[in-house]
């Protein structure tokens, strides 16, 4: 590899981007925390195409027990980012629309739900490609729906 070749592949991975020879491939979109709008859940809610258009945070505080978040429709939804915190030792359950999938560690069965396990400071952050909902980031232990 040339020194041109070597520098230019490290200034496109500090941008975050790797570099092959002739392709570029882009990481996942990520929450901006300091951008971020933080909603407080603690009853069964439905996320609106409204909350992902911000970004949004869920957290659970004052929860007292599962709580169950319904995804929009992925085709709505492509590009969007959600993050589900746990401020409460309490589950969070996201379920997808009927049909839809969630896919974490290559399980995506339609219409299965993902649980983030009831730890404080536990996180899940999921990413709509369109056809499905993708865990890209968590924290803690996160389980799929048989």
């Amino acid at each position: 590899m040339t020194n041109f070749l070597v520098k230019q592949f490290l200034q496109r991975l500090m941008n975050g981007m790797w570099i092959f020879v002739r392709s570029t491939i882009g990481f996942y979109p990520t929450i901006d925390v300091r951008l971020a709008t933080v909603t407080v859940k603690t009853a069964a809610y439905t996320v609106l195409q409204s909350d992902l258009d911000k970004p949004t945070i869920f957290v659970n505080t004052g929860d007292d027990g599962d709580l169950p978040l319904t995804l929009p429709l992925a085709k709505n939804s492509g590009g969007k980012v959600l993050r589900v915190a746990l401020l409460a030792a309490q589950t969070v359950s996201l379920t997808p629309a009927t049909g839809d999938k969630i896919n974490l560690h290559g399980s995506a069965v339609a219409s299965k739900y993902c649980r983030v396990a009831g730890v404080i400071g536990n996180y899940v952050e999921i990413f709509s490609d369109k056809t499905q909902w993708i865990v890209t980031k968590y924290s803690g232990v996160v389980t799929k729906e048989a």
